[in-house]
C-alpha cells in the first residue's frame, strides 16, 4: 500500500511526502513513490503517528460505567493505538493474574493495551516483582496518593529495579480530604469546601525528592497547579527524573466552569484558577509538561445525576479529546499543531518506553486528520459524562491505521 501526497508529522514538523507500507510496518518513506500496490490518495490530509494514552481507566468490573471493549472502540475512533490502564479496577490490579487478565482482553489487531499496577494493596506493598514479571509496565496507587513515605520510598526502589514507570498521582490525602475544589474566589462565591493547591506541591516534593536517591523513573500525572509546576522545575534542577502530564480539561477548563454546577466536569484533580491554565498551557508548549493524558474516567449517568457534592469525580473524553483540544488550543492560536500531535503520540510513547512514530521499520499506526472539517462533536456510545459533545470543532479524526490495516474510517 502506498499512502500519497500526505502532509505527514515526522520528527515533530510537517512534511509532504508518500508512505509505502508494507507487512504492517512502514517499508519506505520519501516523494513520488510507484510501484504496483494498492495507493490511497491523502491529499489535504495530516497524517500524524496514532496517539498513546498514559492514563486509561477500564471499568473492569463496574462494566455498568462503561464496558471496557466500547472504551477501546472510543479510544480506536480517537486515533489512539494504546492505552495504559489504571490499577483501580475491581478487583484492583495487584496481583500478576490480574494484569494478564486486562492484557488478554479482547481487542483489534494491533491495539496495545498496557497495564499499570497497584503500588499498595491492603495499606502493604503490592506484588510489584510479580506484577512486573506478567508484562506490568507501570505503577501507581492513582485515585489516591501513596500517603506512607516508606511504602513509597521502596516503591520507587522496586520500580527502579524492573525498569517501571512510577505514575504519581500527586495530592496530599489530608488536605484533598478537607475539600471538593481548590480553595478560592470560586470556592467562596459557590459554597463548595475548597482546599489548599498546596496539596498537590507538597505531594510533587516528597516524592521528588525521595527520588533523587533512588533515579526510578518518576511520572506526575494529570499536573493542575502553577504550585506543582515550579515544584517539579525545582527538583529537576536538582537532578530529580521527573516526567509530567496534563488531561485535556485542564487545558481547557478553569474553575470558573464549578459556577454552573455540571456534574460532567468534577474532575480530581479539580480545575485551577486562570493562572493555573495558562501556565499548564505554557508548560505543555515549552515541554516542561511532556504529554497530554486523557484520564478517560467513565461514569453511569445516574451517578453523575446526583447533586455535585455525590456525583462520582471523572470526565469521559477519549474518543472526542483531539478534537476539543484542537478547538479550544490549536483554533485559537494557544498551542501549535506540532506540540498538540506530539504530546498526544510521540512523547507520551517515549515516556511508555514504546518505538514509535513515522520512520522506516516502526510499525504503521497512523492517525489520519482533517483540518477545516467543521462539525459538532458527537460521542455515540459508552459513558456520557464528556462536556465537549455539542461542542464545535473544525479538525476531524477521519480514519486510524493499526499494523498496516484501516481499523477505523469516518463515515462521510
Amino acid at each position: 500500500m502506498i499512502i500519497k501526497n500526505c502532509t505527514a508529522f515526522v520528527n515533530d514538523e510537517f512534511q509532504k511526502m508518500d508512505l509505502r507500507i508494507e507487512n504492517g510496518t512502514i517499508a519506505e518513506i520519501g516523494v513520488n513513490l510507484v510501484g504496483d500496490d494498492e495507493v490511497h490518495d491523502c491529499n489535504g490530509m495530516i497524517v500524524s503517528p496514532a496517539f498513546v494514552d498514559l492514563h486509561t481507566h477500564l471499568r473492569i468490573g463496574q462494566e455498568y460505567k462503561e464496558d471496557p471493549q466500547i472504551t477501546v472502540e472510543k479510544a480506536i475512533r480517537g486515533g489512539y493505538c494504546a492505552i495504559n490502564v489504571m490499577p483501580n479496577t475491581v478487583p484492583p490490579v495487584n496481583t500478576a493474574p490480574m494484569v494478564e487478565y486486562i492484557k488478554e482482553l479482547k481487542k483489534p489487531e494491533g491495539f496495545s493495551i498496557m497495564v499499570t499496577g497497584a503500588i499498595t494493596c491492603d495499606g502493604l506493598l503490592a506484588e510489584i516483582e510479580n506484577m512486573s514479571e506478567a508484562g506490568a509496565i507501570a505503577i501507581s496507587d492513582d485515585g489516591n496518593w501513596t500517603e506512607n513515605s516508606f511504602i513509597f520510598y521502596q516503591a520507587l526502589k522496586y520500580a527502579k529495579r524492573h525498569d517501571l514507570l512510577v505514575i504519581d498521582h500527586a495530592q496530599d490525602t489530608v488536605l484533598f480530604k478537607s475539600g471538593r475544589i481548590y480553595e478560592g474566589q470560586v470556592s467562596f462565591q459557590t459554597g463548595l469546601k475548597g482546599f489548599p493547591k498546596a496539596a498537590e506541591a507538597h505531594a510533587v516534593y516528597r516524592d521528588g525528592t525521595l527520588n533523587l536517591t533512588v533515579g526510578a523513573k518518576l511520572h506526575i500525572t494529570h499536573l493542575s497547579t502553577v504550585m506543582g509546576l515550579d515544584t517539579i522545575s525545582f527538583l529537576k534542577h536538582l537532578g530529580s527524573h521527573i516526567t509530567a502530564d496534563v488531561t485535556p480539561h485542564h487545558l481547557l477548563f478553569d474553575d470558573t466552569a464549578y459556577l454552573e454546577y455540571e456534574t460532567k466536569l468534577k474532575a480530581n484533580p479539580p480545575f485551577g484558577d486562570d493562572r493555573d491554565r495558562k501556565a499548564l498551557i505554557h508548560a505543555l508548549r515549552s515541554a516542561e509538561i511532556a504529554a497530554i493524558a486523557t484520564d478517560h474516567a467513565p461514569h453511569s449517568e445516574p451517578e453523575k445525576d446526583q447533586e455535585w457534592e455525590d456525583a462520582p469525580y471523572g470526565i469521559a473524553s477519549i474518543d472526542t479529546a483531539f478534537e476539543a483540544l484542537y478547538e479550544g488550543l490549536v483554533k485559537t492560536n494557544l498551542v501549535p499543531l506540532e506540540i498538540l500531535l506530539s504530546a498526544l503520540s510521540t512523547r507520551p510513547a517515549q515516556i511508555l518506553g514504546m518505538k514509535h512514530g513515522i520512520a522506516v521499520g516502526n510499525n504503521a499506526n497512523l492517525v489520519f486528520i482533517k483540518e477545516n472539517e467543521p462539525h459538532v462533536i458527537s460521542s455515540c456510545m459508552g459513558a456520557k459524562n464528556n462536556p465537549y459533545v455539542g461542542k464545535d470543532s473544525s479538525a476531524k479524526i477521519m480514519g486510524l491505521m493499526l499494523d498496516g490495516t484501516m481499523v477505523y474510517k469516518h463515515a462521510q
